[in-house]
């Protein structure tokens, strides 16, 4: 392992490095420091993807900046903030200059559902931007950030701009959101721990960006292809064994099409096969661990309580030891029951029917979230307005609630999301903060 060192920022002022203060260091906490040379060829490659071009393999010639540029004190931020924008002064005489400069130390909190996915989009910006970085991953999957570091490590970052530690988010985590260093908080997890780091960072007035929970709703209208959406809510529900955000955990089903909906997604539902993840048949893996697997198991069992139809369900013992469960679907529910209120986060949806399309958008807005929301339709009118009227972040229509786009914003409304969105060039206004110079010409 590197030698610890301290963080270093090269984002708060234009004469060369500035070292900052070590963070703390408490019991279950360590530090991972990569040390090379440079990153010149990262940072290329990082600005490629915040742009949505494809990275190109640089020349030795551009990876190796020259005596000169090693000795200008402004070159990090020429080479990662973005570009200057002249503009003309009201006032005569005056030059106007509109910059963004990398805010300065981020520390990036991640789940444990996307390992990799989830801290590389919020690593990439961050470091292309010119920050530095602190990660902090999930207890349950600590050996994909140790890859990324890494990787990290091999290709160029020099000491101290990425960093990894690791450790129960009770006591990592809240070390790392006080801690004076740290100039702005990128959080992914759960709506119960979202709110405390947000209070903690709005009392200490730094930036923070915010992706929580959801529960969202996908609708099936009468004019919708049967099959068509049968494979969106399969999808959307199921795989990952629903432990996505953007999951589909509310199918709103209108009544001409309800019948011959429930019937089919049944049937196909049992016919998922659940197993190893590893195994190339396998559509529905294992549940995280133990806790996440009794959670699932009791709404499984408060769905019945409430008076749904319960299908499926059930724990699974297979030949590979792991926490297996077959996927559930609750019929007959209605949209003030607990199970449609409350974020389970394993193969569960439930089913409510409603009358008409009103009725199917009002259900879909009565939640406190609004991460993402679909719609399967055939009728133009009706997907024009569900996307002008439901409040979520992400609308897809005639597709699944989960899968996006990485060059595009993610991020949702209400409960879900709070402060600037993720991913692609739109990830400038969190990793950056706005100058304005006005020069006598």
């Amino acid at each position: 392992m590197p030698p610890q060192r301290e963080p270093v920022r090269y984002a708060r002022h234009h004469r060369a490095f500035c070292l900052r203060g070590p963070l703390v260091r408490r019991p279950g906490m360590t530090c991972l420091m990569p040390s090379a040379p440079n990153c010149w060829r990262a940072r290329r490659r990082s600005a490629a993807f915040l742009h949505g071009r494809r990275a190109r393999p640089c020349p030795r010639r551009w990876a190796r900046p020259s005596a000169r540029a090693r000795s200008s004190s402004s070159l990090p931020e020429r080479r990662c903030a973005s570009p200057v924008i002249a503009q003309q002064s009201v006032r005569p005489g005056i030059d106007v200059a509109v910059t963004r400069e990398p805010v300065g130390v981020v520390a990036l909190i991640t789940p444990w559902n996307f390992p990799i996915a989830i801290p590389a989009w919020k690593i990439a910006p961050a470091l292309a931007y010119g920050n530095c970085v602190v990660l902090k991953p999930a207890e349950l999957t600590p050996g994909c950030a140790h890859v990324i570091a890494q990787l990290l490590h091999k290709h160029g970052c020099p000491a101290g701009v990425f960093n990894l530690v690791m450790g129960p988010g009770s006591i990592v985590g809240d070390a790392l959101v006080s801690h004076p260093g740290i100039d702005a908080v990128s959080f992914t997890g759960s709506a119960a721990t979202g709110p405390r780091i947000a209070a903690t960072c709005g009392t200490l007035r730094r930036k923070v960006q915010l992706e929580m929970g959801g529960k969202n709703p996908m609708v099936v209208m009468d004019d919708a292809d049967l099959q068509t959406a049968v494979q969106a809510c399969l999808n959307g529900a199921f795989f990952s064994t629903g432990q996505r955000c953007t999951a589909s955990s509310r199918l709103i089903v209108r009544k001409g099409i309800h019948d011959a909906f429930v019937e089919r997604l049944g049937r196909e539902m049992r016919a998922l096969r659940v197993g190893d993840a590893l195994q190339t048949d396998t559509q529905i893996g294992p549940v995280v661990d133990q806790r996440q697997l009794d959670s699932n198991l009791a709404y499984v069992e408060l769905a019945r309580s409430e008076a749904a139809e319960v299908l499926g369900g059930e724990r699974l013992e297979l030949d590979k030891p792991g926490f297996y469960q077959a996927p559930a679907l609750f019929l007959k529910t209605t949209n003030d029951a607990r199970i449609n209120r409350e974020e389970i986060f394993g193969p569960c949806a439930s089913v409510i029917r409603v009358e008409d399309f009103d009725e199917a958008l009002t259900t879909a807005n009565d939640t406190e979230f609004g991460l993402s929301a679909g719609i399967c339709t055939g009728s133009l009118k009706h997907a024009s307005e569900f996307r002008r009227r439901v409040e979520a972040g992400m609308v897809m229509v005639n597709l699944p609630t989960a899968g996006v786009d990485y060059h595009v914003p993610f991020g949702g409304r209400k409960g879900s999301s709070f402060g600037p969105r993720e991913q692609g060039r739109y990830a400038a206004e969190f990793y950056t903060v706005m100058k304005t110079a006005y020069q006598l010409a």
